[in-house]
C-alpha cells in the first residue's frame, strides 16, 4: 500500500495499521485462527472497496424510495388528506383552550428563570410546530413547566 511519509507518520501516531488489508503484511499471517495448510493452499479472495460515488449512489433512495422515505418521516401525511371541517372546529377549541393556558404559563415561567417573556412563548410554540411534524399524537400538550 502506497503512502506518502506524513501519512505513514500520522498513521503511526494514531495507532492505524496501514497494512490491515494486506494478508501478508502482518507479522503473523495467521492472525484469524487458521491452520497454516488452510493458508497457503487456499486462494486468497480480496474484494475491491467501492469508491465514495459507488457507495453514495447505492445508499442515495430513487423518486419513488424518497417519497416513502418522506411519507414516513412526517406522520402527518398520514392523516392529513383525510382531515375534515368536523376535526377543525374540536382543533380550534382545543387550541385555543390550551393556548389561554400555556401561553401565560410559559411567559409566568420565563419571568421565574429572568427571561423574558419571549422565550417562553419561543418555548411553547417551537416545541409543538416541531412536535406537529414528526410526531404521531394529535392529543398533547408541550410547553414549559415546573419540576422539583
Amino acid at each position: 500500500m502506497a503512502t506518502s511519509k506524513t501519512g505513514a507518520t500520522l498513521a503511526k501516531i494514531l495507532g492505524i495499521k496501514l497494512d490491515y488489508r494486506n494478508p501478508q503484511g502482518g507479522a503473523d499471517p495467521l492472525s484469524r485462527g487458521e491452520s497454516l495448510n488452510s493458508v497457503s493452499s487456499a486462494d486468497s479472495f480480496l474484494e475491491d472497496e467501492p469508491t465514495t460515488w459507488e457507495w453514495i449512489k447505492s445508499i442515495t433512495p430513487n423518486g419513488q424510495g424518497l417519497l416513502r422515505w418522506a411519507y414516513h418521516l412526517f406522520p402527518f401525511t398520514h392523516w392529513i388528506g383525510h382531515y375534515n371541517l368536523q376535526w377543525l372546529y374540536g382543533d380550534l377549541v382545543a387550541g385555543i383552550t390550551v393556548g389561554c393556558v400555556v401561553v401565560p404559563q410559559s411567559m409566568a415561567y420565563a419571568k421565574l428563570a429572568e427571561l423574558d417573556a419571549q422565550f417562553g412563548l419561543y418555548s411553547s410554540f417551537m416545541g409543538v410546530l416541531i412536535y406537529w411534524f414528526f410526531a404521531t399524537s394529535k392529543d398533547i400538550t408541550i410547553g414549559v413547566s415546573f419540576r422539583d
